[in-house]
């Protein structure tokens, strides 16, 4: 039984990642939760959160094919790519959303994405998207809109989260399909499954198995996609009549939902490598060769972003750091420095404190746009 009150690593193995701030204690980042009307499901009599390992089970629990929770989950197992499992999690007696989201993420720490299958108004969004951004550990709410003033110029909900700067949220509009994100993110989960060399992934042009792309509607034109677009929100059209493809993968401050969740994963690894190099070990001396058995289980970290695909050996562009000049490159996207041991102040020894550590890290990128010029000579 998962514990109610997870103390976080922060205090013991503190890192800081520019783009993601919050603590993290789980394993994986593969798991959805869908909260929403459980109905008479026996398995929730005395559970806030429940666990399927697929459509089958959830129909076993006593689920129909005309819930929606149910719908929903069928877009989340129903992609290329897949979860091993879904999390559902019940509303409670008509609370408010924000309500929903933080008693379940207080119950379980192992949800990434959640997503609320139920109605939701914009301004309940933005309570819950309160909420998110500085919950622990770090969490990203989906959600669907059919809305039509998500086309206007100002994007609706969409420019309301990009005015705010949330990053920690990912939206689609859809009229085709109440829940049509899960689709998005059940290719996300299923692509966070796999840990094989390359299976970093995007989510820019998968497709949505189980949802109509929007320009099939002869009201969706194409002034409502870069509308959409412009504010960071996201939708399943249809390019050239063959691709049905989700554009574009932003999250509501026009970051992109894959550095998200990757940089989320690396934090957490970090802190679970360096703390369980604390509890192992009989003590790390304060010393340079203490020093070296935290970069070690640092570089072990790094090495695995590098094997994934997530970061690659590049030109660093950035801010000079110690050793690090813009121009170097970083072999195997990364590099590891520290202060040295020497020039600590008596007080940080005093306080058993390591010298700071910079991780500089390269990332791949991913290409979603390409021009060429093709020149023809007779």
């Amino acid at each position: 039984m998962p514990l109610k009150n997870v103390l976080p690593l922060d205090p013991v193995v503190n890192i800081i990642v520019n783009l993601a701030a919050v603590s993290a204690t789980r394993k994986k980042f593969n798991l959805a939760l869908l909260m929403g009307d459980v109905g008479t499901v026996a398995d929730f009599a005395d559970k806030r959160i429940v666990t399927y390992d697929s459509l089958n089970s959830m129909l076993q629990a006593g689920f129909t094919t005309e819930d929606r929770l149910y719908k929903a989950a069928a877009l989340i197992f129903g992609q290329r790519k897949k979860p091993p499992l879904v999390a559902i999690g019940k509303i409670v007696n008509k609370e408010a959303p924000a309500k929903t989201v933080q008693e379940c993420r207080q119950l379980d720490s192992e949800w990434y994405v959640g997503i609320y299958c139920a109605d939701i108004t914009d301004a309940q969004i933005l309570a819950v998207q309160e909420y998110v951004e500085a919950c622990t550990p770090s969490t990203v709410f989906a959600f669907t809109t059919a809305d039509a003033k998500a086309k206007a110029a100002d994007g609706g909900i969409f420019g309301t989260i990009k005015s705010k700067g949330y990053r920690r949220i990912i939206g689609q509009y859809s009229t085709a399909h109440k829940d049509a994100i899960c689709a998005a993110i059940g290719w996300a989960m299923g692509a966070m499954s796999a840990s094989t060399i390359n299976s970093a992934f995007t989510l820019a042009y998968k497709r949505e198995v189980g949802v109509q792309a929007e320009n099939y509607m002869q009201t969706f034109t194409t002034n409502d996609l870069n509308n959409i677009k412009k504010n960071y929100g996201n939708v399943y059209v249809n390019r050239g009549n063959y691709y049905d493809v989700f554009e574009e993968g932003r999250v509501g401050d026009g970051s992109w939902f894959d550095e998200i969740i990757y940089l989320d994963k690396y934090k957490n690894d970090m802190q679970l490598s360096i703390m369980d190099l604390l509890v192992n070990a009989n003590k790390l001396p304060q010393t340079e060769a203490g020093m070296g058995r935290i970069k070690t289980a640092i570089k072990e970290v790094c090495d695995d972003m590098n094997r994934i695909g997530f970061i690659k050996e590049g030109v660093w562009k950035g801010e000079e750091l110690m050793a690090l000049e813009y121009g170097n490159v970083l072999p195997g996207g990364y590099l590891i420095q520290s202060e040295p041991i020497s020039e600590q102040s008596q007080a940080e020894r005093d306080a058993r404190n390591a010298p700071p550590i910079y991780v500089s890290l390269k990332l791949a990128g991913a290409i979603h746009h390409v021009t060429i010029q093709v020149d023809v000579n007779r």
